[in-house]
């Protein structure tokens, strides 16, 4: 298997919006947070499989929560046990949980039986693990709390219920709580994950999860030890009505596990069919081309062929994470459903972008990946490294450079030199990664980075000005502290520009996958390189172009506006030369 979960990512809302859902990030609509990736709801039998988890859920965490009271006594847990069974053993609760367990087991193995291959991420294939081990453990005990309760009139109450599982059945029972409490926060952490107030929230979240089954279990346990000790229980369950269950346990296991086989045979079938009859060609960049049977998703052929590509939700079409650009082929794939629309028209994605988990290939296609992806850490070939192929997206370009360098270390000892430079280089560097840019590369006395690769364009320009803020006190500090040897006073100059860029890995290290390999192409490198030697001109600390002011949505005081001629461009670039940014206001423009 293959961990596929991207790392931090995003769609990329762009300065461009026009122009960019031909590019990496497709626009999101105006008013919509960068941050905010769920943009689809999935297709009807998803919603109505979630739907059912989430009823299913909130009655574990009743009866969990019930569970838990054990620790303060049995007289709590047995009075709240009242109000669990007024809500879930009434005509309508006990209707609606067992229509939500029909459906969420129907639906998820009709899922499973669609699957072409089980080469899923760790996290999606546990969860089905744990789902098809639930029946086994998860039967017995609705056969006794249900079944025997119909047939006989057996009150299933807690006296009752704690008397026949401890201590025989203690281990089982405290397993299939764990078992069950697991799949469901996997189910909802897939769920949750897709909205931003849970990434704020996830460490509540996570104590949460470990801290419920661990009351639960310390709770039931200590209310049947407790219940042992202070009195005698008389089981109003006969060993015949036990025989019968247990029959009854034989019978339900049998038709459950088969459907559960024929679900699993339905794949293995797809899978050795596929192997005889691979009659289209997927094209990948980079030239990798791999054969597939027509009938699985795109997302499913990629992970059939350890070829990454992104899934945040798990194919459910609920995020734009997998999304392709087709490069050929395209017009011979079905439309879009109505599910993949639905992310599509909400993230203004152009004709040619598609969602993998939902498009299945007739014939040949070529298509590029938008997303990158987080590869395994025991898997370093570059093919598991979305920027290895490339990836192209919105971005903030940076170039810093020290002024009159040559002059300022003129007759000066090397030591001091190199001093200076480093504590120039060490000072500059460090503003820009504490405010969230990537230092791309030192060339010389200077330094280029890129803002914006794990963000929006609006947050990457916001982290950008904010950087330029420090680096001006960094020039400031250095120029108090470079010593009497020093004649000449501290000057370091800046240029900012966004726009779209390929981030790739380029060269040997590149091909090593080295996270400091990675570099931006593309005109907004030349444009900001041409910005910063514009400062000379206007005798400027900044000079920023005014898309990158706009797209933060700040206004700088002060600021020359002017506007230069940037070869191979018809319409002159507008800027701002900015002498210091004691005037500059970022705003509440953009929600870091």
């Amino acid at each position: 298997m293959q961990e596929e979960d991207p790392g931090t990512v995003r769609p990329q809302p762009s300065g461009t919006a026009a122009k960019s859902s031909e590019r990496a990030g497709p626009a999101l609509k105006k008013g919509k947070r960068s941050g905010d990736i769920m943009v689809g709801r999935g297709n009807w039998r998803q919603r109505l499989r979630l739907w059912s988890g989430l009823i299913l859920f909130t009655f574990c965490l009743s009866h969990f929560s019930n569970h838990a009271l054990g620790i303060i006594s049995f007289e709590a847990m047995d009075r709240a046990s009242i109000w669990h069974y007024w809500v879930w053993r009434s005509p309508l609760g006990e209707t609606v949980l067992i229509l939500a367990a029909l459906t969420h087991v129907l639906l998820a193995l009709w899922r499973t039986s669609k699957r072409r291959t089980l080469k899923i991420s760790r996290w999606e294939f546990l969860q089905l693990a744990l789902g098809l081990y639930i029946p086994w453990l998860l039967i017995p005990h609705v056969t006794t709390t249900m079944g025997v309760a119909k047939e006989f009139g057996f009150l299933p109450v807690y006296e009752q219920m704690l008397t026949l599982l401890w201590p025989n059945a203690a281990v089982n029972q405290s397993i299939l709580l764990l078992v069950v409490w697991t799949h469901a926060m996997i189910g909802l952490h897939f769920f949750l994950r897709l909205y931003p107030a849970y990434q704020r929230l996830k460490p509540l979240a996570a104590g949460f999860a470990f801290a419920m089954p661990v009351l639960a279990i310390w709770g039931w346990i200590e209310g049947a030890r407790r219940l042992a000790l202070s009195r005698e229980v008389t089981l109003r369950i006969t060993p015949e009505q036990q025989l019968w269950a247990s029959d009854v346990v034989v019978q339900f296991r049998a038709v459950v596990f088969g459907f559960i086989a024929v679900s699993l045979l339905a794949i293995l079938i797809r899978y050795l069919l596929g192997l005889k009859a691979r009659s289209l060609t997927v094209v990948y960049p980079g030239g990798l081309t791999v054969k597939a049977h027509p009938g699985a998703t795109l997302l499913e052929i990629s992970r059939m062929n350890d070829v990454p590509v992104a899934s945040v939700c798990g194919g459910r079409a609920r995020c734009s994470t997998c999304r392709v650009k087709m490069i050929s082929g395209g017009e011979s794939l079905p439309k879009p459903g109505p599910a993949e629309s639905a992310v599509l028209t909400r993230i203004g994605a152009g004709q040619n972008i598609r969602l993998a988990c939902q498009v299945r290939p007739e014939n040949n296609v070529e298509v590029q990946p938008l997303v990158p992806v987080k590869a395994s850490a025991i898997l370093s070939e570059h093919l598991k490294d979305a920027y290895y192929w490339g990836v192209e997206q919105d971005v903030v370009v940076m170039f810093v450079d020290l002024r009159n360098f040559t002059g300022i270390t003129e007759s000066q000892l090397a030591y001091d030199v190199v001093y200076l430079l480093n504590s120039y280089l060490d000072q500059a560097s460090t503003a820009i990664a504490d405010e969230g840019g990537y230092v791309d590369k030192f060339i010389g006395d200077g330094i280029m980075a890129i803002f914006g690769m794990e963000s929006s364009v609006e947050i990457g320009a916001r982290q950008a000005l904010a950087a330029c803020r420090r680096i001006e006190m960094v020039m400031k500090t250095l120029d108090k502290e470079k010593g009497p040897q020093f004649r000449d006073p501290i000057r370091l100059g800046i240029g900012l520009h966004l726009g779209p860029a390929i981030l790739g890995r380029i060269g040997a290290a590149g091909a090593q996958g080295k996270r400091d390999s990675l570099t931006a192409l593309g005109d907004v490198v030349n444009t900001a390189s041409r910005l910063e030697t514009e400062n000379k001109n206007h005798g400027s600390f900044l000079v920023v172009s005014k898309e990158v002011v706009a797209a933060a949505g700040a206004r700088i005081d002060g600021a020359e506006e002017a506007e230069i001629k940037v070869r191979g461009k018809e319409i002159p670039l507008q800027i701002l030369a900015v002498k210091s940014l004691d005037g500059l206001h970022l705003g509440d423009a953009v929600s870091a």
